[in-house]
C-alpha cells in the first residue's frame, strides 16, 4: 500500500479586496520567515475568472494577477457565508469555515487577515492530533479565572473532515451566530487549546495598565513590550474604536489610540517600549502593503 504523507498549509479567506491585500501581505511574510508548507486562499467564487470567463470586476483582476504571480498560492473558490447579525466589519467572518472542507490537506492552520505574521508557525502542524485547537480569548477572562472558557477563533489549527466541515455550517445557518460564538458552541468542551501567550497577542494588549490576562498564568510577572513582541507570532489588529489599518483614521483617532508613554525609564528596554511596538506594527502594515498589494491593485 502507498504510504501517504501528511500535508499541511497555511490558509486565509478574503471577502473584499482590502481582506485580500491582508492574505498576501500575510503569504509574503510567511515566505519572508521561511515557512515550508502549501499557501491556500479561499475566496468567492464570483472572482473565479478562470470558471467565470465573462468576470472582470477589480477582484477577478487581481485572482488573476495573483495566479501569475510567484507567490505558488493555491487557490480554492467557495461560496460567501454571512449573518446578519452585529457589525458589517464581521459579517462574512463565517467564510473562514471553509477551510475545514480542505480534506487534500492533514492539517491547515487558519487565522484571520486582520493579523500580522511576526514569526515561522511551521512547529505548530506538529502538534498532538485534534480535530481543532484554538487559543483562548484571553482579554475575554474575569477577574483571575475564566467565567466560562471562551475559545478565540482568529487562529485555528485544524485536521479537515467533511462531515465535522458539514456539522460546523449547519449549525452557523440555523444560529446565525459569529464564527466565535458557532466554535465555541461546537467545541467549547473538546478543543486543544493552544498556548495564547505568543500566538494570540492583539496590538490593544499594548495600550493596556495592566497585562495579568495576557501572563497568565504568571500574572506577577513584569511586561515588558520589547520582550513579548520579539516572542509573538502572529499579532492581530485589535484597537477599537481605532479603524483597522487599511481604513482611514483622523489624527484625533490616532492620538485617542497611542499607547501611554510613561516619564518612567528602564535600562533594559527604551523609553515608551509600549508606544514604539504599536506604532511598528502599524508601520510594518504600511510599509508591506506599498511592497505587496500592486498585485491586488487594477
Amino acid at each position: 500500500m502507498e504510504k501517504k504523507y501528511p500535508r499541511f498549509a497555511y490558509a486565509q479567506y478574503a471577502t473584499d479586496i482590502d481582506y485580500l491585500c491582508n492574505s498576501v501581505i500575510n503569504f509574503n511574510r510567511l515566505k519572508r520567515f521561511g515557512a515550508k508548507y502549501d499557501l491556500v486562499l479561499i475566496f468567492p467564487k464570483a472572482w473565479d475568472q478562470e470558471a467565470l470567463q465573462s468576470a472582470n470586476t477589480r477582484e477577478a483582476k487581481a485572482i488573476e494577477k495573483l495566479r501569475a504571480s510567484d507567490l505558488n498560492i493555491v487557490f480554492r473558490p467557495f461560496d460567501i457565508l454571512s449573518t446578519d447579525k452585529g457589525d458589517s466589519t464581521w459579517r462574512d467572518s463565517l467564510t473562514k469555515f471553509h477551510a475545514f472542507a480542505l480534506i487534500e490537506y492533514t492539517r491547515i492552520l487558519a487565522f484571520d487577515s486582520d493579523s500580522l505574521v511576526l514569526n515561522n508557525m511551521d512547529f505548530l502542524f506538529l502538534a498532538p492530533d485534534s480535530p481543532v485547537a484554538m487559543p483562548r480569548a484571553y482579554w475575554l477572562t474575569d477577574g483571575d479565572h475564566a467565567a466560562k472558557q471562551i475559545l478565540g477563533s482568529h487562529l485555528m489549527l485544524i485536521e479537515p473532515n467533511t462531515h465535522r466541515y458539514k456539522r460546523i455550517i449547519n449549525e452557523a445557518i440555523r444560529s446565525g451566530d459569529f464564527d466565535m460564538e458557532v466554535l465555541n458552541e461546537l467545541f467549547e468542551d473538546s478543543a486543544m487549546i493552544l498556548p495564547h501567550r505568543r500566538l494570540a497577542l492583539l496590538t490593544g494588549e499594548f495600550r493596556n495598565k495592566h497585562h495579568h490576562k495576557y501572563l497568565a498564568p504568571d500574572e506577577d510577572e513584569e511586561w515588558n513590550a520589547i520582550v513579548e513582541a520579539g516572542r509573538a507570532y502572529l499579532v492581530h489588529f485589535s484597537d477599537w474604536p481605532l479603524p483597522k489599518p487599511w481604513r482611514s483614521h483622523t489624527e484625533a483617532q490616532w492620538q485617542a489610540a497611542l499607547p501611554e508613554c510613561p516619564d518612567i525609564e528602564k535600562l533594559d528596554r527604551p523609553k515608551c517600549a509600549d508606544r514604539l511596538v504599536w506604532t511598528g506594527f502599524y508601520n510594518d502594515y504600511d510599509t508591506d502593503k506599498k511592497a505587496y498589494c500592486y498585485l491586488t491593485n487594477p
